[in-house]
């Protein structure tokens, strides 16, 4: 039961989708802009002797920053890796409820995660940690995490709402 199917039927689901979707688009254009800024370093050091300055920090943080933009988007689309060996030949409830089983464990995993990252960014912020050459604030970066695994959160909790409220109505 995937949210791209199934729990996109609702508002609340078309909302989540949707968001996930800009996500991921923000996440390719900060991909794009870190490619071409490569580029241009990567030109501007072989033909003129200068870099663009930091840009090994920037592409450390854009790509982590990339990368859990991608999350939410990863989850709705059931992007993740699944190993269907032993279920391949496996009955139709038994794989809903295996489903059912991993929105659960998305669910507890993105909340651990959420709590982790809101602590090492708060003390990023509090110990004014930044990168070595540019000085840019690295607790921002843990900013983005922080509210793009709160929206996987939320797409696991509506897939979980979702699956219970069908088994209610049945």
């Amino acid at each position: 039961m995937n949210l791209d199917q199934s729990a996109c039927q609702t508002a609340v689901g078309r909302g989540l989708a949707w968001l996930s979707r800009q996500f991921a688009l923000a996440g390719g254009l900060i991909m794009l802009a870190l490619a071409v800024m490569t580029v241009v370093s990567i030109i501007g050091r072989s033909t003129i002797g200068v870099s663009v300055e930091g840009d090994y920090e920037l592409v450390e943080a854009g790509l982590g920053i990339a990368v859990f933009l991608f999350l939410p988007e990863c989850y709705v689309k059931q992007g993740h890796v699944v190993v269907d060996l032993f279920t391949a030949h496996c009955q139709m409830v038994t794989i809903r409820r295996l489903e059912m089983i991993s929105d659960l464990l998305f669910t507890l995993v993105s909340a651990v995660l959420i709590w982790r990252i809101s602590l090492a960014g708060m003390e990023a912020y509090e110990y004014m940690e930044q990168s070595m050459i540019l000085e840019l604030p690295l607790w921002w970066v843990f900013a983005v995490g922080v509210v793009s695994m709160s929206l996987l959160g939320l797409c696991s909790l509506n897939n979980l709402f979702i699956y219970f409220f069908r088994r209610l109505v049945r």
